[in-house]
């Protein structure tokens, strides 16, 4: 599937979150690429993208955070700016970045003809995360690949047409507080209810941890349908590979599946 002028295309080129276990549909640290017109914008890029960068070829990376999973593929040569919020920056300062772009929090950026603003979430201490509302041509998703809590939930869900979440978990809570902040990972049940309380009809969930990566993917597909379904939401699970071609605000096809996404 290619970009067009007046497509924005997504593509989940990983969909792994930070665990040992693999599988053929989630084989590499989530990663997703937003692609506009001649951009290629790669958001994420964990250890699996050491050396694959040029495959990619982006012209942008944005980062959520600087756990390993999401940032240690820039421990190699990196050809293009990177945009991520200062303290992550400042994580990464051993690694040969040469373009450093701060991204300031809950101020709209533009890069590259889309439009980011990054909203922080609770999720770890050492490496703090964020999300992103990313807009263009009247579309509007955001992006929580590591969340235990999101903050001000309508001002950042208020007129997304699709949430992309953390997929580490389906039901059971991996958040717990250390330091009087949550840290770890809210399941899927706890974010589609964000979802309902902002008015968002569609979710994919990203970053999967071991009960998605280890289990059937035809019963978690249709678990994970119903318990969208029940708060009144079109919900699935992203493999590596996926597309979605997303128009006006719309939603357009079904994804389908590609061996080589990178």
């Amino acid at each position: 599937m290619q970009s067009n002028a007046t497509e924005i295309v997504l593509t989940f080129l990983g969909t792994r979150g930070g665990i040992a276990s693999r599988s053929r549909r989630h084989w590499r640290h989530s990663s997703l690429l937003i692609q506009y017109g001649d951009a290629r914008i790669m958001i994420d890029c964990g250890t699996d993208w050491v050396a694959r960068l040029l495959r990619v070829a982006p012209t942008t990376i944005v980062l959520t955070h600087a756990h390993p999973d999401h940032a240690q593929g820039l421990a190699k040569d990196v050809p293009c700016p990177v945009y991520a919020s200062k303290k992550t920056l400042d994580s990464l300062k051993r690694f040969p970045i040469r373009d450093r772009r701060e991204m300031p929090a809950r101020k709209s950026v533009m890069i590259d003809g889309v439009q980011f603003k990054a909203y922080p979430v609770q999720h770890s201490i050492r490496a703090p995360a964020v999300g992103y509302r990313v807009s263009v041509k009247g579309v509007n998703f955001f992006y929580a690949p590591d969340v235990a809590e999101l903050p001000h939930i309508l001002d950042a869900l208020r007129g997304i047409d699709v949430y992309i979440g953390d997929g580490a978990t389906v039901a059971r809570s991996m958040v717990r507080k250390k330091n009087g902040r949550l840290i770890g990972h809210a399941p899927i049940t706890v974010q589609l209810g964000w979802c309902k309380l902002a008015g968002v009809q569609r979710a994919i969930f990203t970053h999967c941890g071991s009960p998605i990566v280890r289990g059937k993917a035809r019963e978690l597909s249709a678990a994970i349908r119903r318990l969208g379904q029940e708060q009144g939401i079109d919900a699935r699970i992203a493999s590596d590979g996926d597309r979605f071609s997303l128009s006006g605000g719309e939603w357009h096809g079904r994804s389908c599946r590609v061996r080589n996404p990178a």
